[in-house]
């Protein structure tokens, strides 16, 4: 494609042309001017009729045909033309698909420390069971990853800000404790109360690619909370999902006394988090590793895509059309000077 940036003056070419016919003719008749002047009768008769022949009739019709070319050369050379080429690049580029720090915000490890969390149905104890797996979870996540620990039952026993300090963390997690059951007196835990704090802490860092989440560790035990222990829980879940904050909740116990598994499973669902069952430390190793992979990564990962690249590029004509016309003013100019002695 070419590009004209003063096209104005190819719209003053025909008067170009024009210009050039006057004076071509006009030209003719000079140079037969001094032909009579120069040369006497005879010798002019004689001279001219050889001169007259095809050879100078047919230089007449080329010598015009050359001034018009000089002419449009020269004119179009003005114009600033530019000739537009494109090419196409195509380079393989390598992509971060997810960078560590998009995925790794924070989690909350929201704990209940309740009596009923001191039973023995899991080795130890299902608080010490628990307590085994998320300190090697902790541990084993990226230095990016800030956490939060929040032990609660009916009260908050334990609570630790947002920190990537993973010594903090897991001493914390260590020191734990259930509470203690003393006889005849029930005992109390408001899961509501655990999650709605752990919702609190993250809710002005919760965005919407959900990287911070929280991890409810419990038996499902809720039997305290306003206005009752189910709708306290179910409150607390609504706050999360309308901050974007995904809960996962481990449920750990054997099935039986003290236990509810189906609470923590529809906490799990109306927070878009997953519901993890378990009854051994095994299982809950195995499903927090599972957690430790896929939701929170360790490592970024990329992609390589091919990306074409269309490239112009721009030649500038209007010197190439120059030299041209001087190329041919020379070939006129001899063309000239061999039939009639003239430049002209």
């Amino acid at each position: 494609m070419i590009e004209i940036g003063r096209p104005e003056l190819i719209l003053l070419a025909p008067l170009f042309i024009a210009l050039t016919l006057l004076g071509h003719y006009s030209a003719q008749k000079l140079k037969r001017s001094l032909e009579i002047f120069h040369y006497p009768p005879v010798q002019k008769l004689v001279r001219i009729a050889a001169k007259k022949g095809v050879p100078r009739r047919g230089w007449r019709g080329i010598s015009l045909a050359l001034k018009i070319a000089i002419i449009m050369l020269i004119t179009l050379g003005l114009a600033n033309p530019v000739l537009l080429t494109f090419s196409e690049r195509t380079e393989t580029v390598e992509i971060p698909m997810a960078e560590e720090q998009d995925l790794a915000g924070g989690i909350v490890l929201a704990i209940d420390v309740s009596a009923s969390m001191g039973l023995r149905d899991v080795a130890q104890s299902r608080l010490e069971a628990a307590k085994e797996v998320l300190i090697e979870f902790v541990e084993n996540s990226s230095d990016k990853v800030r956490f939060s620990v929040v032990a609660f039952d009916m009260d908050l026993k334990r609570s630790l800000s947002l920190t990537t300090n993973k010594t903090r963390v897991t001493s914390t997690i260590d020191d734990l404790v259930a509470s203690e059951a003393l006889p005849c007196l029930e005992e109390f835990t408001d899961i509501g109360l655990g999650l709605g704090t752990s919702v609190d802490l993250l809710a002005p860092f919760a965005t919407s690619n959900k990287s911070y989440a929280v991890l409810l560790v419990s038996d499902g035990f809720a039997n305290y909370g306003y206005p009752d222990p189910i709708t306290s829980a179910y409150q607390a879940s609504q706050r999360a999902s309308d901050n974007n904050i995904p809960v996962y909740t481990f449920h750990i116990g054997k099935m039986g006394q003290d236990s509810n598994p189906e609470l923590l499973q529809t906490i799990a669902e109306r927070t878009e988090g997953e519901f993890i069952a378990s009854s051994s430390v095994k299982e809950l190793a195995a499903m927090l590793d599972f957690l430790g992979k896929y939701y929170v990564p360790t490592k970024t990962w990329s992609a390589k895509v091919d990306i074409t690249t269309t490239i112009p590029e721009r030649r500038e004509l209007g010197s190439i059309l120059i030299i041209g016309a001087a190329l041919v003013i020379l070939t006129l100019w001899i063309g000239n000077y061999k039939h009639y002695r003239t430049s002209f």
